[in-house]
C-alpha cells in the first residue's frame, strides 16, 4: 500500500522537543497502519485495538493519541481530503488561467489517478459511508471544499464567458464553513453535474463496473469529459 503525501507539517524553524516529535511520529505511524488496515478490510473495520497490538502498545496508550475510533477516522478523512486537494492544485498550478478548457481536463484526469494511487483514501471520503460515523462537519467541510476550488472558479468563468448570470440564486452562509449550498446557482448545479461526471464513472471503474460496459476505460473518462467541457462553452 501506497501512504498518500500529507502536507500538514509544522514549520522548520519551530524547534521540537523529543517529547513532542515522538508523539508526531507516533500519530503518524498509528494513521499508517489504519491505512493498511482500510486497504485490507475496508474503513468500517477500522479498530484501535488491532493497531496497538500490531504496534506493541496498550488499547490505553493508543487512545492518548486519538481518543476514540471516530477521532482517528477524521483524522484520516482531513488527510485524505488534504491528498485530493493537492494532487488538483499540483495538475491546475502549471496551466494558463485563460485555459479553462484545458484545466478541467487537468482536474478530472487528477481526481481519476489519485483515485486509483489511493483507493481505501477515496472509498473513505467518496464511498459508503462508515456504520455509525457521523463526520463532524465544520471541520471536515471545510477541508472537502479546498479540493473543489480550481473546479468552481473554472465554472464561473465559463458561464461568465457564455453570456450567462453566474451570480443568479446566490445563497447566504455567513460565518459558516464553505459548501455548495452557498454557490450561485448555476455554479451549483454545473459543479454538481461535473462532480457526478467524474465520480459517477471513476467509481464505477474503481469498483469494477465498468469492464462489463466498456473496456477502453481511459477513452470513455476522457470523452465524457471533454463533452462536459462542450457543454460548459468550452
Amino acid at each position: 500500500m501506497s501512504t498518500p503525501p500529507h502536507a500538514t507539517q509544522l514549520a522548520p524553524e519551530i524547534p521540537l522537543t523529543r517529547r513532542e516529535r515522538n508523539r508526531i511520529n507516533t500519530a503518524a505511524e498509528i494513521k499508517d497502519l489504519a491505512r493498511q488496515q482500510m486497504d485490507a478490510e475496508g474503513a468500517a473495520a477500522l479498530s484501535l485495538r488491532a493497531i496497538s497490538r500490531a504496534m506493541g502498545m496498550t488499547a490505553p496508550a493508543i487512545y492518548r493519541y486519538f481518543p476514540s475510533r471516530d477521532d482517528l477516522v477524521t483524522a484520516l478523512i482531513l488527510d485524505a481530503y488534504d491528498s485530493l486537494a493537492r494532487a488538483i492544485e499540483t495538475a491546475d498550478a502549471p496551466l494558463p488561467r485563460a485555459d479553462l478548457r484545458g484545466r478541467l481536463i487537468a482536474i478530472a484526469h487528477a481526481y481519476r489517478a489519485w483515485a486509483f494511487a489511493y483507493p481505501a483514501e477515496y472509498s473513505l471520503i467518496l464511498g459508503t459511508p462508515i456504520p455509525g460515523y457521523h463526520a463532524p462537519f465544520e471541520i471536515t467541510q471545510p477541508a472537502a471544499h479546498r479540493g473543489t476550488v480550481a473546479l468552481v472558479e473554472i465554472i464561473t468563468e465559463a458561464l461568465a464567458r457564455s453570456g450567462a448570470d453566474p451570480t443568479i440564486g446566490a445563497s447566504p452562509n455567513p460565518g459558516g464553513p464553505p459548501s455548495l449550498s452557498t454557490l450561485p446557482g448555476r455554479v451549483r448545479d454545473a459543479a454538481i453535474a461535473a462532480w457526478a461526471v467524474m465520480h459517477g464513472l471513476v467509481s464505477l471503474e474503481l469498483y469494477g463496473h465498468t469492464t462489463k460496459l466498456e473496456d477502453a476505460t481511459d477513452t470513455l473518462y476522457h470523452q465524457e469529459i471533454n463533452a462536459f467541457a462542450g457543454r460548459l462553452g468550452l
